[in-house]
C-alpha cells in the first residue's frame, strides 16, 4: 500500500503544482473518493479495490492539500525595497559558501520574519556561522540563468525552496558579534574547518581540495578546470554534497569491508560513515536527507532483499515530501538521492548476477568486493542518467569506465585524509605518513580524471531535454525492470 500511497500523493502534488486547484477540489476528491469506499463495500464487491481507492483517493487529496499550503511568498516589507539600497542587521544561519574568490552568506534580517537574504561578496574578510552583522547594499531579486550548455537553472526556485527570495552582490558588511548560532552546529563547523586546515598543512593543492571535497563536500579550492574535468568524466558528484555522492561512496565502504566475510561489520562500519559525515558537515537538512537515503542503500545491500528497503526507501521519501514537496521540484540533492537509492535496488542484483554469469566476470575481481563495487556504481549512473543530462546539459560517455576505476580508491582516501586531519589536531609529524598516502591516492583519482577529459568525445553535448522525454525515458526504465524481473528466475 506504501507504493501507491506514496505515488497517488506525488501526483497530487503535481496536480497542485500545475493546475492550482486548491482546497476545495481536495475535499471533493476525498468526498468522491468516499462514496465509492461505501458503495463497493457495501455491496460486498471487492472489499481490497474499495480499500486502494479510498487510500489512493487520499493520498492524491493530502499531495493537493499539502503542495497547496506551500505557498513561499517573499516577505511584502522586503519586497516593496527591492532595487533601493538598505540597511539591517541580520544573523550568518547556514555555513558559509567559500569559494575561490567570494563568499555567499545565507542571513535572517531583523526586520523579516519569513525571507532569508543571500549576500554574495568577496572571500575576505571572513565571517563565520552565527555572527550577527550589520548589512549595507541594493535588494536585489534572483535571476534564472542559462548554462553554457544551454541549459535553463532555475535559480528562483531553487533559492526560494529555503526561503530565500532576496539578494545583496557585494554589499558593505560590519561584524557586530559571533556566536548568535546553535552552539553545537557552530563547534561541528569549527570542527570541520580545523580538519580541513590540517589536511591542507600536510597536503598540497588541489589534492587537498579534494580531499576536502571527498570527506566533507568543500571544493572551493579545485580550481575551475579541474572542477570542469570531474564534471565532463561523470565524476564531479565525488566533490559535492549530495546523496548520490554519500550513496556510492557508503556502498563502496560497505563492499570493501565485507568481502572479508563480515557483512554486519561492513554494514556498521558504512552506516558509522554516514553519521559521522553528516555531524562533522553539520547536520543542515540537505545533508541529513542525503544521509537517510545513503543508509536507506548500505541497508538495502545489507539484506538483500529489495522490497523490504523499497518500503523504507518510500517511506523516507514520503516523510520529507510532506515536510517540503517543494523538493520535487527544486532540489536537485533531493531528487539524485532519491533516484540514485531506487536504482542501486531495483537494478543493482540484475548487473552483479550478469558479471558473474558472463566473461566480463574474468575482468572484475571478486576479491574487495569490486564486482559488488562495480555493479553499484553502474546501477546509480545508469538510473540517474537522465536527471544528470538535464541537469548539465551533456552526457558523459566515459563516465561509465571511469567511475569503476576510481570510485574503488574512494574510501581509501577518505580515511586516510580523515586521518591525516584527526592526527594532525594533535601532532602534524605523525600525520605525515597518513598525508603521503592520502596523497598518492588522489593524486591518482585526478590523474585519472584529468588524462579522460582530455580524450576526444569525453562528452556529447545534448542541450536541455524536456520532463516528457524524462518521463518516457524513466517509463523504458520500468518496462526493462519488469522484464528483468520475470527473466530471473524466483527461488
Amino acid at each position: 500500500m506504501i507504493y501507491q500511497f506514496l505515488v497517488s500523493f506525488v501526483i497530487g502534488i503535481i496536480f497542485e503544482f500545475i493546475f492550482s486547484a486548491g482546497l476545495a477540489f481536495s475535499l471533493l476528491v476525498v468526498l468522491v473518493s468516499f462514496c465509492i469506499f461505501l458503495i463497493l463495500f457495501s455491496q460486498n464487491d471487492d472489499t481490497d479495490i474499495a480499500k486502494k481507492i479510498l487510500i489512493i483517493g487520499l493520498a492524491f487529496s493530502l499531495g493537493i492539500l499539502r503542495m497547496s499550503l506551500a505557498q513561499n511568498l517573499p516577505d511584502s516589507n522586503l519586497y516593496k525595497m527591492v532595487g533601493q539600497k538598505i540597511s539591517f542587521e541580520a544573523t550568518i544561519i547556514d555555513e558559509p559558501d567559500v569559494r575561490d574568490t567570494s563568499a555567499r552568506y545565507t542571513v535572517k534580517p531583523t526586520l523579516s520574519s519569513k525571507s532569508l537574504v543571500l549576500l554574495i561578496t568577496d572571500r575576505f574578510p571572513e565571517y563565520k556561522y552565527g555572527d550577527k552583522i550589520k548589512v549595507s547594499g541594493k535588494l536585489d531579486l534572483p535571476k534564472n540563468f542559462t548554462s553554457d550548455n544551454g541549459t535553463e537553472f532555475d535559480y528562483i526556485s531553487y533559492l526560494s525552496k529555503d526561503q530565500i527570495h532576496f539578494l545583496i552582490y557585494r554589499p558593505e558588511i560590519e561584524k557586530l558579534e559571533g556566536n548568535n548560532g546553535n552552539k553545537i552546529i557552530a563547534n561541528l563547523y569549527s570542527l570541520k574547518n580545523i580538519f580541513i586546515e590540517k589536511i591542507s598543512n600536510v597536503v598540497p593543492e588541489p589534492n587537498s581540495s579534494l580531499l576536502g571535497g571527498l570527506i566533507f563536500g568543500a571544493k572551493q579550492s579545485l580550481g575551475t578546470e579541474l572542477l570542469d574535468d570531474f564534471r565532463k568524466v561523470g565524476l564531479i558528484h565525488i566533490v559535492v554534497l549530495s546523496g548520490y555522492n554519500i550513496t556510492i561512496i557508503a556502498v563502496g565502504i560497505f563492499y570493501l569491508t565485507s568481502f572479508l566475510g563480515r557483512r554486519k561489520l561492513g554494514f556498521v562500519i558504512g552506516a558509522v560513515s554516514i553519521l559521522l559525515f553528516a555531524i562533522m558537515v553539520g547536520l543542515g537538512a540537505t545533508v541529513i536527507r542525503a544521509c537517510i537515503m545513503s543508509l536507506i542503500s548500505i541497508l538495502a545491500v545489507y539484506l538483500g532483499r529489495p522490497a523490504d528497503a523499497l518500503r523504507f526507501l518510500f517511506i523516507a521519501g514520503l516523510l520529507m515530501l510532506l515536510w517540503n514537496p517543494l523538493l520535487l521540484f527544486y532540489d536537485p540533492s533531493f531528487q539524485l538521492s532519491f533516484m540514485a537509492t531506487l536504482g542501486l535496488i531495483l537494478f543493482s542484483p540484475f548487473i552483479i548476477s550478469y558479471i558473474s554469469k558472463n566473461k566480463i566476470g574474468k575482468y572484475i575481481p571478486q576479491k574487495f568486493g569490486m564486482r559488488e563495487i562495480v555493479a553499484s556504481t553502474l546501477a546509480v549512473q545508469f538510473f540517474v542518467l537522465p536527471l544528470l543530462i538535464k541537469m548539465s546539459g551533456f552526457v558523459s560517455l566515459i563516465s561509465f569506465l571511469v567511475n569503476p576505476l576510481v570510485l574503488p580508491l574512494v574510501p581509501w582516501a577518505m580515511a586516510f585524509g580523515a586521518l591525516t586531519g584527526a592526527i594532525g589536531i594533535f601532532s602534524q609529524m605523525l600525520s605525515w605518513p597518513f598525508g603521503v598516502i592520502s596523497y598518492f591516492i588522489s593524486q591518482i583519482m585526478i590523474s585519472i580524471t584529468e588524462f579522460s577529459a582530455s580524450l576526444p568525445l569525453a562528452t556529447l553535448q545534448t542541450g536541455s531535454i524536456s520532463l516528457w522525454f524524462i518521463f518516457a525515458w524513466y517509463l523504458g526504465y520500468g518496462v526493462l525492470y519488469w522484464k528483468l524481473k520475470n527473466l530471473t528466475p524466483t527461488k
